[in-house]
């Protein structure tokens, strides 16, 4: 049952609901957040235990279980930043949005909390990392990247100014985590799936700075459940 439906100048935004769950989506099939009514804690997407899981391993790291700094790009029905800010104490995470609806939605539908310790930024992630960059503003510890619309990733996320923004945001240590997409239903002859051009893209900017830089590390992860693929990226 729809229970929540509004249109801006970037498509449909649904919240759909039954007994247990409660799912939002983009004018796609493709659910952006799924929030159990029982267990609003659990998350429902193997990509977002594994992002969590290396924030916490870094954090847990370099001691920073008390202290950290994240900035997640691209907000869905804020599920992550609800866990991270249940799991880490004193965590200060911002969030940037580009859709003042999708924020309204995670406030009203799936219980984003409502504290200090989150910061909501309604803009465009890609003008809000070359801004900060600029100003040579505060640094995170994490950037997470999640952005996708109804077509998938964004081609301006494999922007090379982006990724070279990103990496003047990150403290040192520090932590970029991209969710990114495969090509559905394609693989390679050995049997690995097809990277989408733009997630190729990414992978191949992070992976020469990698190569060139020994303070940079890319590490990859296949999903198995679903077609994401998360790049860790360790400035150390």
């Amino acid at each position: 049952m729809t229970i929540h439906s509004v249109r801006d100048e970037f498509g449909l935004i649904e919240v759909v609901q039954n007994r247990s769950t409660r799912k939002l989506y983009f004018d796609s099939p493709i659910e952006q957040s799924c929030l159990y009514l029982n267990a609003p804690m659990t998350l429902n997407f193997e990509y977002q235990e594994k992002i969590i899981e290396c924030v916490l391993a870094f954090a847990n790291q370099h001691n920073k279980e008390q202290n950290c700094r994240v900035l997640m790009l691209g907000m869905g029905g804020g599920t992550m930043a609800q866990h991270l800010f249940h799991t880490l104490p004193n965590i200060q995470i911002t969030v940037v949005e580009l859709r003042q609806a999708v924020i309204d939605c995670a406030y009203h539908y799936f219980q984003l909390p409502n504290e200090p310790e989150i910061d909501v930024v309604c803009q465009d992630a890609m003008a809000f990392i070359k801004d900060n960059a600029q100003e040579n503003a505060q640094c995170y510890d994490v950037i997470i990247v999640d952005i996708f619309d109804a077509q998938g990733l964004p081609t301006e996320l494999s922007d090379k100014q982006f990724q070279e923004n990103l990496w003047q945001n990150i403290n040192l240590p520090g932590l970029v985590i991209f969710n990114l997409w495969y090509q559905w239903n394609q693989t390679h002859s050995n049997g690995k799936p097809v990277p989408t051009e733009e997630t190729q893209q990414v992978i191949n900017f992070w992976q020469n700075m990698a190569n060139e830089n020994t303070d940079c590390t890319l590490n990859r992860y296949n999903i198995q459940s679903s077609q994401n693929l998360i790049a860790e990226i360790s400035k150390t």
